[in-house]
């Protein structure tokens, strides 16, 4: 008897723990920047055998921004950076930790993140870069929150940049019409030790009154797809003239295989993200994606049953700019008061690898 009790006290434990959610860190500043140069589909009709309806009709896209010859990554994240970081309510100094998602480095070494972090003037903060290519801002993020989760940083500068301009082969049809350059930044701070918990009952009811910051993230990669879409240029394969002659160094893709598998696994994550929650689809006010193809998120919607008004799209301003795309469409949304204190957001990416990846956060 007194060990069935000690059983049933056991499994009640076990089950008042799986119900709480330690927050440690929540969103408390959002910025963007993107080139002035307006590249519309009308660039590509001028000496490539395409059209504007075709790009719009199989993309969504309808221009992009691209950068001129004197710019790079740092000097794009910068502008979204000193936004984000005064939308926090906080200077630069405050700023213990700076980690930047890109595939487009100002230079091999150093990092793009000590690049930002002189143009900020911080002195003294952790700072490195993040390769995980479209999905690199989720990746970012969710390493920004295990080090404030760690007690190592207060206050982290998220950047997702990329400038695709510099690596797309501007006679490839199939790739050069969908990318744009751009970036996109977040703050994340520690949440106050009060508010560290929130109970999973009230988060499963969408209750105002649960603690906002990141719940809960999911990351995942597959090598053996590392073929399908890359840009076949470095230590293993360095550029000769021959390479460069024949734009072997530009991005390649193969198109079919990368939509349906950004399809599936967009879904299973989602699906997935929500079962660890017992949450219904509906909880989810937006579900913020990479921004790759307006078809590619609207089989994500159908594949989830989420009606496509919950999945904001602006690839048909800036296409894909890898990244980029979601700290920049949540600071847009941010910016145009698109976003209410307690609603649930579900931030989800795939790309290159593969690697795709989810995190769910309460605003």
């Amino acid at each position: 008897m007194g060990e069935a009790l000690s059983k049933e006290a056991e499994a009640s434990t076990e089950a008042s723990a799986a119900a709480e959610v330690a927050v440690a860190s929540r969103i408390t500043g959002t910025g963007f920047s993107v080139p002035d140069r307006v590249v519309t589909n009308a660039h590509f009709e001028s000496y490539l055998d395409t059209s504007d309806t075709w790009i719009r009709e199989r993309t969504g896209i309808v221009e992009r921004r691209w950068v001129g010859p004197e710019e790079s990554a740092s000097s794009l994240a910068e502008p979204a950076a000193r936004t984000a970081i005064e939308r926090a309510g906080l200077q630069a100094a405050d700023i213990d930790g700076i980690i930047v998602a890109t595939v487009t480095p100002d230079y091999a070494f150093p990092s793009t993140a000590c690049m930002l972090q002189q143009r900020l003037g911080i002195d003294d903060a952790l700072a490195f870069d993040v390769n995980a290519v479209c999905s690199g801002f989720v990746y970012a993020l969710s390493t920004a929150d295990a080090y404030i989760r760690a007690g190592m940083c207060r206050n982290v500068l998220v950047v997702g940049v990329d400038l695709y301009s510099r690596i797309i082969n501007p006679n490839d049809r199939g790739t050069c019409i969908l990318f744009g350059d751009g970036a996109g930044a977040v703050v994340l701070s520690a949440v106050a030790p009060e508010e560290q918990f929130a109970h999973g009952d009230t988060l499963i009811r969408g209750s105002v009154q649960t603690t906002a910051g990141i719940y809960s993230n999911l990351l995942g990669a597959d090598g053996k797809h590392s073929s399908i879409l890359c840009v076949p240029c470095g230590t293993a394969n360095q550029p000769t003239a021959e390479s460069m002659a024949t734009d072997a160094h530009y991005l390649t893709m193969e198109g079919r295989e990368v939509f349906k598998l950004a399809v599936r696994k967009l879904g299973e994550i989602s699906l997935e993200m929500l079962e660890r929650f017992d949450l219904p689809s509906e909880a989810v006010r937006y579900f913020i994606s990479h921004q790759a193809n307006e078809r590619i998120l609207l089989s994500m919607a159908k594949h989830i049953k989420v009606d496509a008004a919950r999945i904001p799209m602006n690839l048909d301003r800036y296409g894909n700019t890898s990244a980029a795309t979601i700290p920049i469409l949540l600071a847009e949304l941010d910016q145009d008061g698109k976003i209410d204190s307690g609603d649930l957001l579900m931030l989800n990416a795939f790309g290159g690898g593969v690697t795709w990846g989810a995190i769910l956060l309460r605003w």
